[in-house]
């Protein structure tokens, strides 16, 4: 069930008529829950057996991690959590993964190949929600959250359904605790969760579906194709994906915040980023403070010694390079942002900086021109295709013919505007602290002026087929 859609419509209507029409706090968190369930269920229904199968697995874990009478019990239990949740992403995410690994190794080595073939369907949101519930325990564990006894706060805590399947990750301390709070309809808290709502359909309707055909025309067959081609494929799927996933994250706090609740930001203008350590600061910022914090200062991030930090940064980003898809370009992409990011640190640069507008303008540029490479790794999924594109993307070829650059009807300037206009609205929205927040301080004349221009603009600039949320295949 995608946001933008009418079935969507239908039920964020009934959530928020119940919320209104229903007395009990306990029949609104079971309204929600259920809806969250349907929402989950639409997009395959056998795999809402797994979710909730899921959910009470970590439920009951979280309070044997607490009643547990010494750190070796509660270690063991927490033990049992990871071991079932990663085991959990091990077959639906990654069995299909090894075995063609495995048996692409055999074959480069002359043999034949030595598992059967697989073919598990994975399921949607299954990054997400199994990270939350690892979180929980971690944190139940640590002793920075007591454990929820009720199964039914910690059942939505997991299957929210404004970022179930696309994030952003959450924490049980920020989540779990506005589950206790009256929930009510707030006239100012819905304005404001319609406008982020507006921008968020913006992003992905109006840039991100609109560049997406002429990205996926490149790079899913880009041998032959110019150093220009690949360098505008390149840039517009930087600013699809951004569009994408942000667009998604505006839309989820924007219905969350029309029923009441705050869920974090998950990106604060990374495209303005002047290192690498800035950007992943700025981009898809519940992940990658997740990592941090449970993975990369676990396994002793920068505590002992020069070496030790480079290992860890590294291994930190090859596993989250991994979480986003089982494919060797991920792990590619995961070693390089972790190679960037420990170079970083060798030579002292990581923090953005100051200075000369000449020197920022260096930093930034140097910063995003690895950015945009590192979109390269992760987008093209076929080796030859990938080596290809990096060789064209990093050694151009000066082929500066505009008269048939290969891409039949596609008309790259469409691109060159979308992306003209999207670096404008960047900036705009920066300047003034974020549109939805601007929106919110305007009166109701600006307010209906902006609503109408946008409305227009979806009319004019909707897609003719409905395209799913990148990260949903995460």
């Amino acid at each position: 069930m995608l946001f933008q859609t009418l079935d969507f419509l239908w039920l964020i209507s009934a959530v928020l008529a119940g919320i209104v029409l229903l007395r009990s706090q306990t029949l609104k968190l079971t309204m929600i829950l259920i809806a969250s369930w349907i929402f989950y269920a639409a997009w395959e229904p056998i795999f809402l057996v797994l979710l909730l199968c899921c959910t009470l697995n970590d439920y009951l874990l979280g309070l044997a991690i607490a009643r547990a009478q010494n750190r070796a019990s509660r270690r063991r239990w927490l033990l049992l959590s990871l071991v079932t949740n990663l085991g959990v992403l091990a077959i639906f995410k990654y069995a299909n993964f090894f075995v063609h690994s495995v048996n692409d190794a055999a074959t480069w080595l002359g043999m034949e190949a030595l598992l059967p073939a697989i073919q598990i369907t994975l399921p949607i949101g299954i990054s997400f929600y199994t990270f939350h519930s690892m979180g929980y325990n971690i944190d139940v564990f640590r002793g920075r959250i007591e454990p929820e006894r009720s199964l039914l706060r910690f059942a939505i805590y997991v299957a929210f359904f404004p970022q179930l399947v696309a994030g952003p990750i959450l924490r049980a301390g920020q989540f779990l605790p506005q589950l206790g709070r009256r929930i009510v309809l707030d006239a100012r808290q819905l304005r404001s969760g319609l406008h982020l709502f507006l921008v968020g359909l913006v992003k992905k309707v109006v840039v991100a579906d609109n560049v997406s055909p002429l990205v996926d025309h490149v790079f899913g067959s880009p041998q032959g194709l110019s150093s220009l081609v690949i360098w505008i494929a390149t840039v517009g799927f930087a600013i699809q994906i951004y569009c994408d996933f942000s667009g998604y994250t505006d839309m989820a706090r924007g219905v969350s915040r029309m029923l009441g609740f705050e869920i974090p930001i998950n990106f604060r203008y990374p495209y303005l980023a002047r290192t690498i350590t800035d950007f992943w600061r700025r981009w898809h910022i519940s992940l990658s403070s997740w990592l941090r914090d449970y993975l990369y200062v676990p396994l002793g991030g920068n505590r002992h010694g020069t070496f030790a930090t480079y290992r860890n940064l590294l291994l930190t980003m090859a596993l989250g390079g991994l979480w986003h898809g089982a494919s060797w370009n991920f792990v590619l992409w995961g070693l390089y942002q972790g190679g960037l990011l420990a170079l970083e640190r060798a030579l002292g640069i990581g923090e953005p900086g100051s200075g000369s507008w000449l020197r920022v303008a260096i930093r930034w540029a140097i910063c995003q021109y690895l950015v945009l490479l590192g979109w390269v790794l992760f987008r093209v999924t076929n080796s030859s295709d990938l080596a290809y594109c990096v060789r064209k993307f990093v050694i151009p070829d000066f082929a500066l013919q505009l008269t048939d650059l290969g891409l039949g009807n596609f008309n790259p300037f469409v691109v060159v505007g979308v992306v003209a206009g999207f670096a404008v609205a960047h900036l705009a929205s920066f300047r003034v602290g974020g549109i939805s927040e601007w929106l919110d301080a305007q009166g109701p004349w600006k307010r209906g002026l902006v609503w109408v221009a946008s409305v227009l603009v979806l009319i004019v600039f909707w897609p003719s087929e409905q395209s799913a949320f990148i990260y949903f295949q995460f």
